[in-house]
């Protein structure tokens, strides 16, 4: 074993039986890869339904300076080499002093899943979505949240907490056309999907009401203000 090695090894070696156990309770669906961000490889996986093996490079999994900020990111949506669809989370390693030092990726493949809930839809002549485009009630709100939310994430490829200024104005904008912001408490619920404060909120909603008057739509009403 050459140095480099050993130090990858004595830094993460802790987190391969938990990578391990996790792997084994939900095998076979389920893989689990800790990505070393020092030398950008990979230093352990377990159960490698994706083909890599230790050792490989990290860099097709990228995980930008903003994401590591949390010590969770996800779930998000990937694409397993073969084509097959992947929910995701990741698990931030850190060292003594805070500083990100490794990610713990699970992906769970959801194909089978996927498989058993078209074949249920078939038999019992379900349609693809019950409401496709029905209103926000206040009763199905979260799940109307939590729609958008997948949908956001997507169509840009990155966890919600991830987006940038440009495409949290695009989310929030999609939510106030929708209603989805005049129900009780919600300013508060989705700054928190952002990973932001309600007053950083407040100040996209600003924007955009201000754009929505330059371009020469009807500004909302009172009653239709955020509350």
């Amino acid at each position: 074993m050459s140095r480099n090695d050993a130090d990858v090894d004595n830094r993460l070696r802790s987190y391969y039986p938990i990578a391990t156990a996790i792997s084994g309770l939900f095998h076979p669906q389920v893989e689990v890869v800790i990505h070393d961000l020092k030398t950008e490889r990979i230093a352990f996986i377990a159960n490698p339904i994706s083909k890599r093996k230790m050792g490989d490079s990290s860099l097709g999994d990228q995980f930008p300076k903003a994401e590591l900020e949390a010590d969770v990111i996800g779930p998000y949506r990937k694409v397993n080499r073969d084509g097959r669809n992947l929910r995701s989370m990741s698990a931030v390693i850190r060292d003594a002093k805070g500083k990100p030092v490794a990610v713990m990726c699970i992906n769970f493949d959801v194909s089978q899943l996927e498989n058993i809930a078209d074949q249920i839809k078939t038999l019992a002549f379900l349609p693809g979505s019950l409401e496709p485009h029905a209103p926000f009630f206040h009763d199905n709100w979260h799940q109307a949240l939590d729609r958008a939310v997948e949908e956001q994430e997507s169509s840009f490829g990155r966890p919600i907490k991830a987006m940038d200024a440009e495409q949290r104005i695009q989310f929030i904008r999609r939510l106030e056309t929708g209603g989805l912001l005049n129900v009780r408490n919600a300013p508060s619920v989705v700054a928190e999907k952002l990973g932001i404060s309600r007053a950083a909120l407040y100040k996209y909603l600003k924007t955009i009401r201000r754009d929505a008057e330059k371009t020469g739509l009807e500004p909302k009403e009172e009653s239709n203000k955020a509350r």
